[in-house]
């Protein structure tokens, strides 16, 4: 409006300085110049609204950028959180891991010690219940007698004295006979020297009587030739042998081997 009363004022101007212009004459002239400044202030004002528009719209896409910006940034915040998370529950998976490892290492040892321990179990259940010879004796006796001689004697003693070594043991005492005589008194005799020297076991050697085991075995196996007095000699026997499990064999193999 300002600009249209400044080119108004300047057309009258000018007739007014040239002295010819009339009224009709400036209305016709200013019409259509105030026609076109309307035109262009509606245009300008049109405009205006365009850039306040355009304005309001950037104004709003400022604060949409703004609100994806906030959006984003706690997107990212939620996304290193979970990535952390995720790299707790790595390290506490790996941390189960090397425990069931460790767990399954212990087990696995745990069962080789148990079964290497219930094999050396058997091997020992097993050796205490495999008897063998320690030690064997050879008693002598005189035509028709039953009677221990000092010799026979002190070889008993000797015999029971490594037997109190161990803790599990049987003797074994079988008689013999030459075979002079019937078979049923050599049988009889056999007995009574196998008894003697148990006898003598038990009450003189403080050998419990389950310990002892006796047979009379007559004439069955003769050791040397009864056609001579020497072979008859040796066949008028008593045989005394000490059996102990394998185990305590080698305790006591090991015991005497440091005393020597």
């Amino acid at each position: 409006m300002k600009t249209s009363m400044i080119l108004a004022g300047a057309v009258i101007v000018s007739l007014a300085g040239t002295g010819c212009a009339t009224k009709k004459y400036v209305a016709k002239t200013v019409a259509p110049v105030e026609q076109r400044v309307t035109g262009t202030e509606n245009k300008n004002a049109e405009q205006d609204k365009q850039i306040a528009a355009e304005r309001n719209d950037l104004t709003e896409l400022d604060r949409d950028l703004s609100r994806t910006k906030e959006k984003v940034t706690d997107v990212d915040t939620k996304a290193t959180q979970a990535g952390l998370a995720a790299q707790a529950a790595d390290q506490k998976a790996s941390g189960a891991q090397m425990a069931a490892d460790g767990a399954k290492r212990s087990a696995i040892e745990a069962k080789t010690f148990a079964e290497t321990g219930l094999d050396r179990m058997g091997q020992r259940v097993e050796a205490m219940n495999t008897f063998q010879m320690a030690k064997t004796v050879t008693v002598l006796f005189a035509v028709d007698k039953a009677t221990l001689t000092p010799e026979a004697k002190q070889q008993i003693d000797e015999l029971a004295k490594q037997a109190g070594g161990t803790d599990r043991y049987v003797i074994e005492v079988q008689g013999f006979t030459d075979k002079t005589g019937s078979a049923e008194l050599n049988n009889e005799l056999s007995e009574r020297r196998a008894q003697a020297v148990a006898r003598y076991l038990s009450n003189q050697s403080n050998v419990a009587v389950r310990h002892i085991s006796v047979l009379g075995q007559g004439y069955a196996q003769p050791v040397a030739d009864d056609k001579t007095a020497e072979g008859r000699k040796q066949n008028r026997r008593v045989e005394v042998k000490l059996w102990v499990p394998e185990a305590s064999a080698e305790k006591t193999v090991a015991t005497n081997g440091s005393q020597q």
